[in-house]
């Protein structure tokens, strides 16, 4: 793993400047977004020291700093402009190559790297680069040529074997490819690019599994790769799992602020996402009318609880969440075992009485007096009551304060021993919590 502290010193101080110096503080710049705005301040620093008169030597150690800063901030064109005045230096020609390649203009970093290799003619990682480049310039046959004989004396480099599968791979020579891939992996488990190759052929050849396997394997590793995780982000999409999709886009942006393609597969991620919650809710309204509207007659009652519940009106289920306990038991010839019976059958389906009543109140409670729902949900022994007037409401079979409002001072007048000092000590700490009984 990368370390997360910065170090300028160590890329830019060390005498002669190393591309693995320079890579690795590459790395580090892109782990996380506090890195790259130490990278710009850096550069800024840079802009502010250098005079624009005689290039001293200082100067030119600056520019070439400068330049290379501006490289892996992603600024190919400012960098260019920058490099193109050190063309005698070999570290200025190489960064200029990778310039010139990130650019698409092959030809000339191809004439770069060439220069930049001039005083080490064996100089292994610009050759791979040559490579690279000869590949990305669709001569594929002669990058694979070049590669063919720099393996000779380093089959252990994972990069080696990854240029060599690409090439392969852009020749259609899969199952070859894949050999070359699984080969960088077996001497570098963590080689990004071999890893998001292999991902991103088991996503075409439609094996999700293993895409996504080797997906999570890639975005894993700092620093974060880009491409793995917004294709990470796309199969999560694929697979309605847009919470994922979100994270992956978030973290793309995190490292890369002004990632155009991910700020737009995040709009999408998240259009899905709302339209999924939109979707699920009115899944649950339906099934919830659905069950709503079930008759009466569907359940095994007794003769009398029937008969009671026809007379009341009472023809679905909804209709029994209207009314309160206390309502049935009013009705004449509804005993205790007909509202056990019924409580039974509501229970099955997750219902109860005098539910819809209570979320009326939950709305009327939220829009005209701005409480929150938590009151409700408090206990009777929560509030401050006389010891004679809580014990009569446990009675009634009132346990919280959602269940007391849903009753009116008629309802509980009726009660026997509930006198009216009772009701106006309800009515005082109802006030309090902004909450009335029912009317």
């Amino acid at each position: 793993m990368v370390s997360n502290t910065l170090d300028f010193d160590v890329a830019f101080t060390t005498e002669p400047l190393t591309r693995e110096n320079i890579f690795t503080l590459k790395e580090q710049i892109y782990t996380s977004k506090a890195n790259y705005e130490e990278l710009e301040k850096k550069i800024k620093a840079l802009r502010s020291s250098i005079s624009s008169e005689n290039l001293t030597p200082e100067t030119k150690k600056n520019n070439l700093i400068l330049g290379i800063c501006l490289w892996i901030s992603g600024k190919q064109d400012e960098a260019f402009e920058v490099l193109n005045t050190l063309q005698s230096n070999k570290v200025a020609c190489y960064f200029l190559g990778k310039c010139y390649q990130e650019l698409e203009e092959y030809e000339k970093a191809l004439d770069f790297f060439g220069r930049s290799k001039q005083a080490n003619e064996d100089e292994f990682e610009i050759q791979v680069d040559i490579a690279e480049t000869q590949r990305l310039s669709g001569d594929n046959q002669g990058a694979i040529k070049l590669i063919q004989k720099l393996s000779k004396g380093h089959d252990d480099e994972a990069g080696l074997h990854y240029q060599w599968a690409h090439c392969l791979d852009n020749l259609g020579e899969y199952e070859e490819a894949l050999t070359h891939y699984n080969r960088a992996l077996e001497i570098n488990p963590e080689h990004p690019n071999s890893l998001f190759r292999l991902a991103y052929y088991y996503d075409l050849n439609g094996d999700d599994e293993k895409a996504l396997e080797y997906y999570k394997k890639c975005v894993e590793n700092a620093p974060l790769y880009t491409n793995a995780m917004i294709n990470l982000g796309l199969m999560y999409e694929d697979n309605d799992d847009y919470e994922k999709a979100v994270s992956c886009y978030y973290a793309v942006l995190q490292s890369y602020p002004n990632h155009q393609t991910a700020r737009l597969f995040l709009k999408d991620a998240e259009a899905g996402l709302n339209m999924r919650y939109d979707d699920d809710k009115v899944k649950k309204q339906d099934q919830e009318t659905e069950v709503l509207n079930i008759p009466i007659s569907d359940f095994e009652l007794s003769v009398r609880s029937k008969n009671c519940l026809e007379r009341m009106n009472i023809i679905t289920l909804a209709d029994l969440t209207k009314v309160t306990e206390y309502e049935l038991l009013s009705y004449k010839n509804f005993g205790e075992t007909s509202l056990t019976e019924i409580k039974n059958i509501l229970n099955q389906k997750g219902l109860r009485l005098g539910q819809a009543v209570e979320s009326e109140i939950f709305i009327d409670t939220d829009v005209e007096t701005g409480i929150h729902d938590n009151n409700l949900l408090k206990s009777i022994a929560e509030i401050e009551l006389s010891d004679d007037c809580r014990k009569t409401i446990e009675e009634m079979g009132i346990e919280t304060i959602s269940d007391l409002v849903a009753k009116t001072e008629t309802e509980l007048l009726e009660q026997d021993s509930f006198t009216q000092a009772y009701v106006d000590e309800i009515n005082n700490q109802l006030d309090k919590l902004g909450l009335q009984l029912h009317n």
